[in-house]
This record gives C-alpha cells, sequence and structure tokens, in this order.
C-alpha cells in the first residue's frame, strides 16, 4: 500500500499543467521564519507544478510542513490548485529536518485561487499557548532542533526561572550555550543540574564538552572520564565522543599510552555510523 501511495504522489508531482513558472517566488526563506504561513516548495525546472503547505510548530515534533496540494502557473499568472492526491490519501505531514531547502511565501493575492483561508482551522489545536515551564522547554528544544539557539534560550530561561529541574530544561540550556560558546553560562547551568542528577551522562558529557572549551583539561577529563562509565549502552555516539575526547585530551597531555587506550575504547564503543568513528579510523586506529 506504501509503494503504491508512493507511485501516485510521485506522478501527481509530475502530472502536466503548464511549465510556466511564477517568477514572484522568492525561494529565500528559513522554515522557521514561516511559522503559521503558507508556503511554496521549490521545484526542478522540468517539473510541472510546485507543492505548496502550511508550516507550523507541533510541540512534540517540532516544526512540521502540511501539504496541501499543488499548483500550476496558467498563462495569465494564475494559481491552478490540484488536490487529487489528498483527496485519495488525506492529510500529508513532513517533519521538517534543519537542512531542507528554502521556501517561498505563498503570495496572499493567490490564496483565494487555491480557495485557501488566510488561516487553516485546523492550525488551533496546536496552538494552546501557555506561559508554563513546560511549554517554553518544548519550544527550546524545537529551537535548538533547527539549530537556532539563540531563539532557544528565550524560552529555556523562561522555563529555568520557572523550574529549572523540570525536564531537560538544564541541558537543553548547556546545549545552547555551549553551541553559541558561552561555556561559562554552561558549567554554571550543569554544575547544579549534576548536583541533582549524578548519573546523568548527557549532563555531564555537556559539562566536560564545556570546560574542554575552556581549556580546563584536568576538569575536562575528570568529567569526561565520568560520563564514559555512566552511560550503561556499550554502544552509542554519545558514549563514543565521551571516549574519543577523553583520548583526545591525553594526547594533548602528551600521556600517549593514555591516548591509544582510549581511542581503542572509544572505537569499540562508537557506532561505525557515527562521524566520531570515522575521526578514530582517520587517526589509525
Amino acid at each position: 500500500m506504501k509503494k503504491v501511495i508512493l507511485f501516485l504522489f510521485v506522478c501527481w508531482i509530475q502530472q502536466a499543467y503548464s511549465q510556466k513558472a511564477d517568477t514572484a517566488l522568492k525561494f529565500d526563506k528559513r522554515y522557521t521564519q514561516c511559522e503559521k504561513k503558507w508556503v511554496v516548495l521549490s521545484k526542478v525546472d522540468t517539473a510541472k507544478k510546485y507543492n505548496y503547505g502550511y508550516v507550523y510548530i507541533d510541540e512534540q515534533a517540532g516544526f512540521t510542513f502540511d501539504l496541501q496540494g499543488a499548483f500550476a502557473v496558467d498563462e495569465k499568472g494564475r494559481y491552478v490548485g490540484d488536490t487529487m492526491l489528498l483527496k485519495k490519501t488525506g492529510s500529508i505531514k513532513y517533519r521538517i529536518a534543519p537542512n531542507w531547502k528554502p521556501l517561498a511565501l505563498l503570495p496572499v493575492k493567490h490564496l483565494q485561487e487555491l480557495k485557501l483561508p488566510i488561516e487553516p482551522a485546523w492550525i488551533k489545536n496546536y496552538y494552546h499557548y501557555t506561559d508554563t515551564a513546560y511549554h517554553n522547554y518544548r519550544l527550546g528544544w524545537v529551537y535548538n532542533d533547527a539549530n537556532e539557539c539563540d531563539t532557544a534560550l528565550k524560552y529555556l530561561e523562561k522555563a529555568y526561572q520557572i523550574n529549572p529541574h523540570k525536564a531537560d530544561v538544564e541541558f537543553e540550556m548547556a546545549y545552547a550555550y555551549n553551541v553559541l560558546k558561552r561555556y561559562e553560562d554552561a558549567v554554571k547551568v550543569l554544575k547544579p543540574a549534576i548536583d541533582k542528577n549524578p548519573d546523568n551522562p548527557l549532563l555531564i558529557k555537556e559539562l566536560g564538552y564545556a570546560y574542554l572549551k575552556l581549556n580546563a583539561l584536568e576538569q575536562a577529563l575528570a568529567v569526561y572520564l565520568r560520563a564514559y562509565n555512566a552511560f550503561t549502552e556499550q554502544k552509542s555516539e554519545a558514549k563514543g565522543e565521551a571516549a574519543f575526547n577523553s583520548a583526545r585530551i591525553y594526547k594533548r597531555q602528551e600521556k600517549l599510552p593514555e591516548y591509544k587506550i582510549w581511542m581503542m575504547k572509544a572505537k569499540d564503543c562508537t557506532p561505525e555510523t557515527s562521524p566520531y568513528y570515522k575521526y578514530i579510523v582517520a587517526e589509525g586506529f
């Protein structure tokens, strides 16, 4: 059944109307700039139609694209819509990944041609705004996932003020601070977080990263070794990262026997699909 739907979807995209393009469409918007807006996806030159839909935030899934249909541009510049596939399969939603191509805003003047409202009625189900720690934490997570940590912190700092130990608020804050090179702020958040959750390996690993970037090598090494031992799984990218960075610190300290031991440990616990595994192999292990 899935193969049939995929085949219909491909045929639907490629089906002919007109090859006229709308030069007014500017594909220059990142999806985070398009929340609660109608957008158009870019197409290859040979495609006959543009796909369009609506961008919104699902607090659990993150930024989401709801495919609404496709349109061709006729000789008079009007948008001629096609919702054939959706009538057969219902709503089609896509979780937006950080590497999505830039989008174009669907011009308001064409909404009527496509029989679209300014805002779809169903969107209200996703926007029950409450200024709670959880709500702000989830939005912080969404923007961290989108690699927009400045925006994430606006929400996470609110959540932290309400309840600093709620869910994973401290981890998300520290992650954002580390990405933004605010390493001392990350340490300030992580130390009390680890005092409360001493066996949380992700918090410990994030603290190791902050110390490493502050060039506090002894502290970073002690924390990374602690993180490595706190991971209970045999293999994971996070555990491999802790072992790999421990090895790199030993190398910087010119402790080559320890460096070799920990590179081998890193290789044993790092999935082969991880970029850390490639780094380890590149160094001859």
